[in-house]
């Protein structure tokens, strides 16, 4: 934690659509301390995940901060985490996701057992959110990974909501064993075009296509001696 407090690290910024940029910009993990309990007390991270960086971004322009987690094996980009943004001003859990090579357990739940977790979540955790929710589907859904090297299909069950006074949507994948996966909420989309508007914080294959890669422990490493010796001088 120590290294994290004293390191600050250059702001990325990539062009990710037509019409903005996406930005992120790693800070300390004290200056951003109070946003982890809070997320804490309405979310369970599950055992064997560490903290590894913490960066502001922005979702659909609110300012907003993307927590990584991380394990001690399967670690870096597109293996093993635990993410999550929530927002600044409010600190409103945005979204979650955790990509755990236990969920590669493809079997599946039905989908009313889906509707009665996923109704379940989202009352106890924001219940004016559930209460304008109309479901749309309930349909496998896949992410992939990588473990040991190897490419590694994860799957839950999808509940796709939309709330029509925000003309956005939210959704809840349940897995296998009934535990939630993801959450996601305000997410802006762009229908005549089939695409998604609102930034994909969670999803690593989007930050990699960005260019928005998260610091590896050794370029963490690199950056802190340099900032250091910066401060010698």
């Amino acid at each position: 934690m120590a290294l994290i407090t004293i390191l600050t690290t250059m702001t990325m910024t990539v062009k990710a659509n037509s019409l903005k940029t996406a930005s992120m910009e790693e800070v300390s993990y004290d200056d951003a301390q109070s946003y982890l309990e809070a997320f804490q007390k309405v979310i369970k991270i599950p055992n064997g995940y560490s903290f590894h960086s913490v960066n502001k971004v922005k979702a659909d322009g609110v300012q907003a901060y993307l927590f990584r987690l991380e394990k001690s094996e399967n670690k870096g980009m597109n293996g093993e985490h635990y993410s999550f943004v929530i927002s600044e001003k409010d600190k409103q859990v945005l979204g979650f996701t955790n990509m755990d090579k236990r969920y590669s357990n493809t079997k599946m739940l039905s989908k009313s057992e889906t509707e009665k977790i996923a109704k379940d979540f989202l009352l106890k955790l924001d219940n004016s959110l559930a209460s304008e929710l109309k479901n749309l589907w309930i349909e496998r859904h896949d992410e992939e990974i990588s473990v040991n090297g190897k490419k590694t299909v994860i799957a839950g069950m999808k509940y796709k909501c939309y709330r029509a006074s925000q003309n956005d949507y939210a959704w809840v994948i349940v897995g296998f064993d009934g535990s939630v996966i993801t959450f996601e909420r305000n997410i802006k989309w762009n229908n005549g075009e089939h695409k998604r508007i609102t930034e994909k914080w969670l999803h690593d294959n989007w930050l990699a296509e960005n260019n928005l890669n998260i610091p590896t422990e050794e370029q963490t490493l690199k950056n802190l001696q340099k900032k250091l010796l910066q401060m010698e001088l």
